[in-house]
């Protein structure tokens, strides 16, 4: 039997708000989950999850098939959830047993080693300690660590490259304008209503199953939309991933919604990060770009970043909601369980289930949020489940401003 095992490190807060609820390999970048494009590339491998301590009932929810945070370990392959992986990468390290694998800032990203390693090396901290096991051969591979939300966007053109092959690109329509079209792929031709442009001329676009896009719509790629969702009309939805049972509209560039969200009126968003089950009110606008032009800084787990781009937008948390009109700045990070109510700028800063209500902020009501969140998940046919409220409650009061 070949084990391979799917682990996060103790960076993986760096990747807030979205990492606050879910492990970093169920972050989407491209078609797939990080996930999903590792079990893509091995297929045969029976797969075992290792994730921080509070995210364990969650996951073993999502993950029902896999063991999660087991005490002991089989001979196996071991990867970092938040690095996109290549068919290339993945063989090499299978065919060098006894080793492990750093990235250029001598990370561990991936070990391939015996049951003895691996069971001292959980003795030891695992992972989660980012420190790895001693007294075994390392050599350099060039794949780097997505460690931040701004990666996952600026890798959505080669996720999608990467992505594609497991689609049967060149799709045909008579009712659009396609351009390049043997680099498009449509499942549902049906849904595709007239007047709608898809160029892929800048990179492969991906329509999944069930994807209703409405008239006088403009598509970008490289772009994945994924299943159930909607695209309203008059929207421009440019070089973007689209989780599944979305709603969009308006202007979206370089912007990654995980599912189930919704922004389904007018209003800009550019290089932005939304979670699951985000509502944004009618206007809700994020700037991503300084009037200085100089390049901006973020704030995540407790420590400024300069990221040394120009175009950063706002990454928002799941079921955060804003109002109509709500204006976000550059580099705004808002936790999970969020009201945004504001005239202006609200602060770039929002912690995990905050009421920030015109420049006032105070802890929600997590009997209230629990009624909510029920209901818009609900909508979409799913439960709020009881792992989910255990994990709400410690995000509720860990919080700090």
């Amino acid at each position: 039997m070949k084990h391979l095992y799917i682990f996060e490190n103790n960076d993986a807060l760096d990747l807030e708000p979205i990492s606050l609820t879910r492990p970093v390999f169920d972050l989407r970048c491209g078609p797939f989950t990080m996930f999903e494009r590792i079990r893509n590339l091995m297929p045969g491998y029976t797969i075992t999850l290792f994730v921080r301590d509070e995210l364990t009932f969650t996951t073993m929810e999502n993950y029902p098939e896999f063991m999660v945070n087991p005490s002991s370990v089989a001979d196996g392959i071991w990867l970092l959830g938040n690095v996109l992986w290549s068919r290339e990468d993945i063989s090499m390290i299978v065919k060098n047993p006894g080793t492990l694998f750093m990235d250029k800032n001598g990370i561990l990203i991936a070990a391939n080693v015996t049951s003895g390693v691996g069971n001292q090396w959980l003795n030891e901290g695992g992972p989660l300690q980012n420190k790895p096991p001693k007294n075994v051969k390392t050599l350099s591979i060039s794949q780097s660590v997505l460690r931040y939300l701004w990666d996952f966007i600026q890798a959505i053109p080669h996720a999608m490259d990467v992505d594609q092959q497991h689609f049967p690109m060149g799709s045909k329509s008579e009712n659009t304008h396609w351009i390049n079209s043997e680099n498009i792929y449509v499942t549902d031709h049906d849904l595709i209503n007239p007047g709608v442009v898809i160029d892929a001329s800048r990179g492969p676009v991906i329509i999944d199953k069930n994807v209703e896009i409405n008239s006088f719509t403009y598509l970008q790629g490289p772009l994945y939309v994924g299943e159930k969702t909607t695209i309203h009309s008059h929207t421009q939805l440019k070089q973007s991933i689209i989780g599944p049972q979305c709603r969009i509209a308006g202007e979206v560039t370089r912007t990654i919604f995980q599912g189930f969200s919704n922004k389904s009126h007018y209003g800009y968003l550019g290089d932005a990060y939304i979670g699951e089950w985000v509502n944004l009110g009618a206007g809700t606008t994020n700037s991503n770009l300084k009037n200085n032009y100089k390049p901006v800084s973020v704030r995540v787990n407790g420590k400024t970043i300069n990221t040394k781009l120009l175009s950063i937008g706002s990454y928002i948390g799941d079921h955060t909601k804003t109002a109509i009109g709500t204006l976000l700045n550059t580099g705004t990070v808002i936790g999970p369980g969020c009201n945004i109510v504001s005239h202006g700028f609200p602060r770039r800063n929002i912690p995990s289930f905050m009421w920030y209500i015109y420049g006032k902020q105070k802890k929600a009501d997590l009997n209230q949020f629990f009624d909510t969140a029920t209901i818009v998940k609900s909508r979409r046919g799913q439960k709020l489940t009881e792992a989910e409220r255990t994990l709400y409650k410690q995000l509720l009061f860990s919080n700090i401003d």
